[in-house]
């Protein structure tokens, strides 16, 4: 199956966490707030009606494209999740288990090798690091890295900005943090799109809507200079094996209730992720999302997909007893996973 790959690059961006205070903040974004980016730009830009045709075909299990979540890039570099089941078959007698534990993204072939079955720790033993052990990646992708990835070894930075507010009772100035991620010269995000549909006025649609939400800026704290990027569609596409039968999710994943059946398969290995958070609405500012569960990047689920694009988009609006539609429209996040097939891997 192909992948349609788009690039991010920019400065600053803070990516908040539910639960956790601005000091900190995520170095990726994941594909749920990506869409939803997107939505809340068409919405700025276009209205009601234009946001209602657009996620009409996600609202009905038809969805004509399915996004993966930004993961590392450095220079031509892309980077990927490790599938949570390689980390679990790993034989530790000949890695350290810390070190196996400690790796968050893997390079393109390195994640080749790993969905058609290569061991993780065969592979770290013959591959390089970056990000003091965090990423792995093949010898040959080494040697195209940036020149200055290959000598500091990072490719992002997270440091805590100081910023102040006054107190409104006493009014006095309290100082307090801000986490932004910043990534080396050459480094940045990249994203894949599998289109499902192949609709050229669509593909003009999302475009000019990713070049408008770079415009705006993505993630949070932008009134503070963080998150101005710019996307471009990257000149090579992403070949990836389609899920004939077990597959690992590049997105964040909200199963549908029949697909629940298949995390209990021997094979699945996964993490959930509670996702909450503050929504982006032009009519009514300062209201929660309803939280819902996603299965994270690099969940494996053990069975083939029950269907073609797994998972579901559900509607977040929060609802209160003296109010029960506060914000008066949809509120949307998208749990449809791109799947990819998998074949190793299994403990």
């Amino acid at each position: 199956m192909q992948i349609e790959c788009w690039s991010i690059q920019g400065n600053t961006f803070h990516f908040g966490q539910h639960g956790i205070g601005q000091e900190e903040t995520a170095v990726t974004l994941p594909s749920d707030s990506l869409f939803a980016a997107l939505v809340s730009r068409l919405a700025r830009s276009q209205g009601v009606n234009a946001v209602e045709a657009f996620c009409r075909p996600f609202n009905e299990g038809r969805p004509p494209f399915v996004l993966s979540s930004t993961f590392l890039r450095a220079g031509d570099v892309r980077f990927f999740p490790v599938p949570l089941r390689a980390k679990r078959g790993a034989n530790t007698s000949s890695v350290d288990a810390k070190k196996l534990k400690k790796i968050e993204f893997v390079s393109e072939q390195v994640f080749k090798q790993l969905i058609a079955g290569s061991a993780l720790d065969t592979l770290y033993s013959g591959g390089k690091y970056l990000q003091n052990g965090k990423l792995l990646l093949s010898s040959e992708e080494f040697k195209a890295l940036p020149a200055a990835i290959k000598s500091e070894t990072k490719i992002w930075e997270v440091a805590q900005r100081p910023r102040v507010t006054i107190d409104r009772n006493t009014s006095a100035s309290v100082i307090f943090f801000t986490g932004g991620v910043t990534f080396a010269q050459e480094c940045g995000l990249w994203f894949g799109v599998r289109w499902l549909e192949d609709d050229a006025s669509l593909k003009k649609d999302v475009a000019n809507l990713l070049a408008d939400l770079a415009d705006a800026g993505l993630g949070a704290e932008r009134s503070t200079g963080m998150g101005a990027a710019t996307t471009e569609k990257m000149t090579t596409t992403l070949d990836l094996p389609e899920p004939t039968a077990d597959w690992v999710s590049l997105s964040r994943y909200l199963p549908q209730a029949d697909e629940t059946i298949s995390l209990a398969e021997k094979g699945s290995a996964y993490a959930l992720k509670a996702v909450g958070g503050w929504l982006d609405s032009p009519t009514r500012s300062g209201q929660r999302r309803r939280m819902v569960n996603l299965l994270v990047e690099g969940a494996v689920i053990g069975a083939k997909p029950v269907r073609s694009v797994p998972g579901q988009m559900v509607d977040v609006r929060p609802t209160y007893e003296t109010d029960t539609d506060p914000v008066g429209h949809p509120v949307y996040r998208n749990g449809f996973a791109l799947a990819v097939g998998m074949t190793g891997g299994e403990a």
